[in-house]
């Protein structure tokens, strides 16, 4: 999840070591600062898998290479970190991790648990994201996010986000609907379905095609020179022959997932 604050946050907060940013290990790895208040190894797996995706972003999305740093404070316990959180950004949403942009700092929350490799993959791809374009809209920041969040070797394929959608479309509770994505820009609205959607859609931009993947990353390129460019539904309607085009195929890439998944 990725939150814009206001200059002045996150609030210093000095009163005990329960609200204190974490700092018994600092890792510097390419453009990432590693604080944590535990022993992490400087070539631990994860640091250098998330060194790796800097390069996975910029390569698959077109997008340049930052040197602005990305702060990540990992805490040990859950309820340190939840402390620390609640003092920190009163009123925030509960997350096992958060990536938080400021004025001046790019910065990730997450607590160590079985799922941190996947959570500082997804808040990490904000931060590299961010520091080179930072107008990204909401839903296709998210929908990168959560594309990065898997390992390459899953292709990239969210399993269960692709249940979900595949469900909801045999139920008929579901249908895509680019625009309707595009208009949300509240990040404490966005659902489960908002977030399985902004996947398929990335997932279909960049696994089915150049020529759609080319659409996307001149979209990005547009968006990183000027803050009012045309939403990406907009490119893809004159690409496709029209978004409902694009939305059937989104469709049928959606269900050849769910077959390859299946075996069906």
């Amino acid at each position: 999840m990725a939150m814009v604050v206001p200059e002045g946050w996150p609030r210093e907060v000095l009163s005990d070591d329960q609200h204190a940013a974490p700092q018994r290990t600092v890792i510097e790895a390419g453009q990432l600062v590693i604080h944590a208040d535990f022993p992490l190894a400087t070539r631990h797996r994860i640091v250098r898998e998330l060194e790796q995706l800097r390069v996975d972003v910029s390569d698959r999305l077109a997008l340049p290479i930052s040197d602005e740093p990305i702060h990540l404070y990992l805490f040990e316990h859950r309820e340190r970190y939840e402390a620390y959180a609640a003092a920190t950004f009163p009123g925030f949403p509960s997350r096992r991790a958060f990536f938080v942009k400021s004025d001046t700092s790019l910065s990730v929350y997450a607590h160590w648990q079985d799922r941190i490799a996947e959570d500082l993959r997804h808040e990490t791809t904000h931060g590299y994201v961010h520091a080179v374009a930072g107008n990204v809209p909401l839903w296709l920041d998210e929908g990168i996010a959560e594309y990065f969040e898997l390992p390459k070797s899953d292709r990239r394929v969210h399993r269960e986000h692709v249940d979900r959608l595949a469900g909801k479309l045999l139920e008929g509770t579901w249908q895509p609907d680019l625009q309707r994505l595009e208009a949300c820009v509240d990040a404490g609205l966005l659902t489960q379905d908002h977030y399985a959607e902004a996947w398929c859609w990335v997932h279909w931009l960049l696994e089915t095609s150049a020529e759609r993947r080319v659409v996307l990353q001149d979209m990005l390129a547009e968006t990183r020179r000027d803050p009012a460019a045309a939403p990406l539904s907009v490119g893809l309607a004159r690409s496709e022959g029209g978004l409902a085009a694009a939305s059937q195929d989104l469709v049928d890439h959606l269900l050849q997932l769910e077959k390859q998944a299946t075996g069906r």
